[in-house]
C-alpha cells in the first residue's frame, strides 16, 4: 500500500537466538481479514507456531500487536495485545493492556513486534522509532516491574514507555503478567512467563511519529456528537466515578461475586471492600489511559496501620474480588498490598488469587496439610493471602507448586483435588460466578484462552442492555439457557472486533458507530456485515489453531461446582449451569460439528481454508 492510515504500515520482528531485526510490511490484505490486534497476531501465530510446541520452547513466538485505532483521536483506544501459546493453558494465549505502552509503539512506526528464539543472556529491546537494539538486562534481571520500569527510564528518559516482566515472569510462573506504565497489567495466560523464558526483560519505546487519519475532520466530528452518548451509560459513570470497583455492589446483588471460592451466596464482608468503601478509604486520584474519557483507575495510597506507605495504581474489580471476596478477606488495604505486590512480581491478580482459594479449601478438606504447605492456611488472614504472593513470585516451597496454576497443582496434590479447580483449559475462572449469569457460562466453556469474562461480556446482554446493530433486540433472562447459543457466539465474534481494532470494552462503543471509526481512521471501506465477518473469522482461527492443540467439546467444560452445586442464597441461589443444551446450541450456530469441531464449509465461507 503506497500510504497507510491509523495503520503503520510495518511489523517488527526480532530474533533473540541470533540478534537479527527486521522490519516487515504489513500486507493489506491481511488489514481487511484480520483487523489488527489479536486478529493479526492470530495469522502469525497460526502460519507460524506448530500446535505442539511447548510454550517455553524457543520456537513459541510472542506477539505483541496493537491496532489501527490505537494512538488515535478514537477514544478509549490505547490497548495493545500481546499472544503466544500458553504456558498455563498449553493453547491459545492472549493478555491485553491499556495505558501509552501500545500508543507509543504505532508513534514508534510499528503495528507490531515478534518476538522469536531465546536470548543467551538477559536483554531488553529498545525501540527509537527505526533505531531498534538489544540492550544488556543483566542489572535488571531480579527487579519488581515498577522497579525496573523506573530503572530504565533513569537511563533512557522519562517520557520512554516501558513493558516488562518481574521475577514471577523470570521464574517461569505460569501465570506471570506483563507490566506497563506504572501498573497496567497484560495479565492473562503467562505472556510475561513466556517473555522470561526468552530472556527478555522489557520493551522500552519511544516514538516521535504519529498515526495518520485518512478523515480527520469527519471522524473528530463524529466523536463529539458520540461522546455525550457514550458516557451517559450507568456502567460508564459507575466506572468514572468509583472505578472498576464501582460495580461490585451491583454483581453482589446478582450472586455474581464470588464468595469464599465460589461456596457461598453472601456476606456480610461485602460493603468493607465495595467501590464506594474504597474510594472513602485509600483513593486518593483518578487517572485515565491514552484518550480516555472515563478514568476508572484509581490511585491508592494506604496512610496507616500495618500496610501504610502503599501507593500507586489500584486494585480493580477483578483483584478486590480476587484477594477480597473469594478469600473472605475484608480489609481493603490488605488487597491493596495484594494487589502492589503482584505488580512488583508481575502476577496476574486473577489466577493468583483464585489458586489461593484453592489451597484454602484443599487445606480446609484434608487434603494438604501444615506439614505441606509450611503454614496454616485460614479464610480472610491477610498475612497467610500476602505471604502465599510472596511464595508463588519467588517459586519458594508450596508456592512452587501452585506457580504452576490450580490444573496441574490440583494433579501434583490429587485425591479429589481437581474438583476443586476452579478453571477452564487451565485458565482460572474470573470473578463473575456464571450461575448468577448462564450465558457466562458458556462464554466461559468457548472462549478461546479459557475461562474469559472479556471475550463476549455477555453479562452485559444478561444485564439488560441490548445491541441491534447484533440484532439482539430482546430482553434477555440471565437464568434462561434457550437462545444464548446465538447470542454468546455474536457477542465473542464483536468482542474479537474490539480487540483487533483495538478499542477497550468499557466505553461502550457500537458495532456500527466502530465499522464507522475503521472506516474513517484508515481509509479502508468497510461495511458492519465486513466487520463482524471479520470478528467470526478470527474467533474461528483461534478455535482452529486450538482444535491442533487437541481441543474439542471435552473441553468446553466448567467445573462441576457449577453444573452441580447451587448456592443456598444470595442472587443466584438455586441456580446450576445446564451447559450441554447450551453448547448444542452454540456448535449449531456457529457452524462446528457436534465434537466443537468447525466445520470445512464454514472454514470455506470465512475464507480461511
Amino acid at each position: 500500500m503506497d500510504k497507510w492510515f491509523g495503520y503503520a504500515g510495518r511489523i517488527l520482528r526480532v530474533n533473540l537466538t541470533n540478534g537479527k531485526i527486521k522490519f516487515e510490511e504489513l500486507r493489506l490484505e491481511d488489514a481487511r481479514m484480520f483487523i489488527g490486534g489479536t486478529g493479526l497476531a492470530a495469522k502469525i501465530i497460526y502460519e507460524e507456531v506448530d500446535p505442539k510446541t511447548l510454550p517455553f520452547d524457543p520456537s513459541n513466538k510472542l506477539v505483541f500487536m496493537n491496532g489501527p485505532l490505537t494512538g488515535t483521536i478514537v477514544p478509549s483506544s490505547s490497548k495493545y495485545a500481546v499472544c503466544a501459546k500458553s504456558p498455563l493453558t498449553g493453547i491459545w494465549g492472549e493478555a491485553h493492556a491499556s495505558g501509552f505502552w501500545g500508543a507509543e509503539l504505532k508513534s514508534a512506526g510499528f503495528d507490531g513486534v515478534i518476538i522469536e528464539g531465546k536470548s543467551k543472556r538477559p536483554v531488553y529491546l529498545r525501540i527509537f522509532d527505526d533505531e531498534v537494539v538489544l540492550e544488556d538486562a543483566s542489572h535488571l534481571w531480579g527487579s519488581g516491574c515498577i522497579e525496573c520500569e523506573d530503572m530504565i527510564k533513569s537511563d533512557l528518559g522519562r517520557d520512554v514507555k516501558v513493558a516488562c516482566i518481574g521475577p514471577a515472569g523470570e521464574k517461569l510462573v505460569r501465570f506471570a503478567s506483563i507490566i506497563n506504565d506504572g501498573g497496567r497489567a497484560a495479565g492473562r495466560c503467562g505472556m510475561g512467563a513466556v517473555m522470561g523464558s526468552k530472556l527478555l526483560k522489557a520493551i522500552a519505546v519511544k516514538g516521535t511519529g504519529k498515526a495518520e487519519i485518512y478523515d480527520f475532520d469527519r471522524l473528530r466530528r463524529m466523536i463529539i456528537r458520540l461522546y455525550p452518548v457514550l458516557m451517559s451509560f450507568p456502567s460508564t459513570q459507575i466506572q468514572s466515578s468509583y472505578g472498576t470497583n464501582g460495580e461490585m455492589a451491583s454483581f453482589y446483588e446478582y450472586g455474581d461475586v464470588p464468595i469464599k471460592h465460589f461456596t457461598l451466596g453472601s456476606w456480610e464482608g461485602i460493603e468493607k471492600i465495595d467501590g464506594e468503601y474504597m474510594a472513602k478509604t485509600i483513593v486518593k486520584g483518578q487517572r485515565a489511559c491514552l484518550g480516555c474519557p472515563i478514568g476508572c483507575w484509581r490511585y491508592v495510597e494506604v496512610e496507616d496501620g500495618r500496610f501504610a506507605g502503599v501507593k500507586g495504581k489500584g486494585p480493580e474489580y477483578e483483584t478486590v474480588a480476587s484477594f477480597g471476596s473469594l478469600l473472605l478477606n475484608d480489609d481493603i488495604r490488605a488487597i491493596a498490598k495484594a494487589n502492589d505486590m503482584c505488580n512488583h512480581y508481575g502476577l496476574d491478580t486473577i489466577s493468583t488469587g483464585v489458586t489461593i482459594a484453592f489451597a484454602m479449601e484443599c487445606y480446609e478438606k484434608g487434603l494438604i496439610g501444615r506439614d505441606d504447605v509450611g503454614l496454616e492456611l485460614r479464610w480472610g488472614d491477610s498475612d497467610v493471602i500476602l505471604e502465599l504472593i510472596r511464595r508463588i513470585g519467588e517459586r519458594e516451597g508450596f508456592g512452587n507448586i501452585l506457580a504452576e496454576g490450580t490444573r496441574i497443582a490440583s494433579e501434583r496434590i490429587g485425591g479429589s483435588a481437581k474438583e476443586l479447580a476452579m478453571h477452564v483449559k487451565g485458565l482460572e475462572i474470573p470473578m463473575h460466578d456464571p450461575r448468577a449469569f448462564k450465558g457466562m457460562g458458556l462464554q466461559y466453556a468457548t472462549s478461546n484462552r479459557g475461562a474469559c469474562h472479556l471475550q463476549g461480556l455477555v453479562l452485559r446482554v444478561e444485564q439488560g442492555e441490548r445491541f441491534p446493530d447484533l440484532k439482539i433486540y430482546e430482553r434477555v433472562d440471565r437464568f434462561e439457557v434457550k437462545g444464548k447459543g446465538r447470542i454468546v457466539a455474536v457477542m465473542q465474534d464483536w468482542n474479537e472486533v474490539q480487540d483487533s481494532a483495538i478499542t477497550c470494552k468499557f466505553l461502550g462503543v457500537s458495532p456500527g458507530h466502530l465499522t464507522t471509526f475503521y472506516t474513517l481512521t484508515t481509509g479502508i471501506r468497510a461495511r458492519l456485515p465486513d466487520i463482524l465477518k471479520a470478528g467470526e473469522r478470527i474467533f474461528n482461527l483461534k478455535r482452529l489453531f486450538n482444535v491442533k492443540c487437541g481441543v474439542s467439546r471435552k473441553d468446553d467444560v466448567l467445573p462441576r461446582r457449577f453444573l452441580e452445586e447451587p448456592l443456598k442464597d444470595g442472587g443466584a441461589k438455586g441456580q446450576t449451569v445446564n451447559l450441554d443444551y447450551m453448547l448444542d446450541e452454540y456448535y449449531e450456530f456457529r457452524g462446528w460439528d457436534p465434537n466443537g469441531i468447525p466445520k470445512i464449509e464454514k472454514l470455506r465461507d470465512l475464507g480461511i481454508i
